[in-house]
């Protein structure tokens, strides 16, 4: 049984510090877990169910998918308010009906690697053999993490989940040379808006890097059509309206932390993405 209690009370800072890991909970499985509030639970949700959507569609169409998710964490969060448990993003996709043919998963810090790959032995011991967990920096180690994926001869879905804007444009740049790829991209506004005056005066090259370049707008309102723009600039051709409803991960005063956009190389995926959509607004999660 989860102490949701400890969870309020702990500090941010010292959440850093330890990765995001946290050891101060029991648990179902009797490993640390990824801390979260409840609104984190929206984006699992709908990564889920497109997920489901996906793999059914997909099975027949191609000899070989690809789940590539470049910021795993453990495998498993809490939500702090409540306690409870759910699956994280590799292992909503490791536990489908219709499994990948690939995994990648990918995280920089070791001991989270670690517990991610004995969860991944309990849950899926027979999809083992088809999962790389790297221990790797996402944006600088990039070219070691395409080795496996056989991109020319299969389809892609890309998870980009970091805390913050650490998701960098040339990995992106480097992840579309893939003619068939679904990516899902943390857009952090909470960070742009929180170091707006750092990274505008260039004291730190944290945006810069997200959008791949020098210079890109200083109002709120233009920065994600801006991104949307750099997403078809290099080549995904479905991309998400900058209009249309978003996946949208919230303050408990409703302040916007971050969004979860879409690109797709296909039509297809970008279908896919907004049937997940829908169903979750027909929930009331969205």
């Amino acid at each position: 049984m989860a102490q949701p209690l400890m969870c309020q009370d702990c500090n941010p800072e010292a959440r850093k510090r330890k990765r995001f890991l946290c050891d101060g909970v029991d648990t179902s499985d009797g490993l640390p877990v990824r801390c979260v509030h409840s609104q984190s639970f929206l984006k699992l949700e709908v990564l889920d169910y497109y997920l489901k959507i996906f793999s059914v569609a997909m099975k027949s169409h191609h000899k070989e998918l690809n789940f590539i998710d470049l910021f795993s964490g453990p495998g498993l969060c809490i939500n702090r308010e409540n306690g409870e448990e759910r699956l994280g993003s590799s292992l909503i996709a490791l536990t489908l009906k219709n499994p990948f043919t690939n995994y990648i998963f990918v995280d920089a810090d070791s001991k989270t690697s670690d517990i991610l790959h004995k969860r991944c032995e309990r849950l899926a011991p027979e999809l083992i053999e088809r999962i790389n967990i790297l221990n790797v920096d996402a944006n600088q180690d990039v070219a070691r993490i395409l080795k496996h994926v056989n991109g020319a001869k299969s389809l892609s879905v890309a998870f980009l989940d970091p805390n913050g804007l650490d998701i960098h444009y040339n990995t992106l740049k480097l992840l579309s040379q893939f003619p068939k790829l679904d990516v899902i991209i943390n857009f952090g506004v909470s960070d742009l808006k929180r170091n707006l005056a750092n990274y505008s005066s260039g004291k730190h090259e944290k945006a810069n890097q997200f959008f791949g370049c020098e210079t890109w707008p200083d109002r709120d309102l233009e920065w994600l059509p801006f991104y949307m723009d750099r997403l078809k600039a290099l080549g995904f051709t479905a991309v998400e309206d900058d209009l249309e409803q978003k996946v949208k991960v919230k303050t408990k005063t409703k302040a916007d932390i971050y969004y979860l956009i879409f690109a797709s190389k296909h039509s297809l995926g970008l279908k896919f993405w907004r049937e997940a959509k829908h169903k979750n607004l027909e929930l009331g999660l969205l």
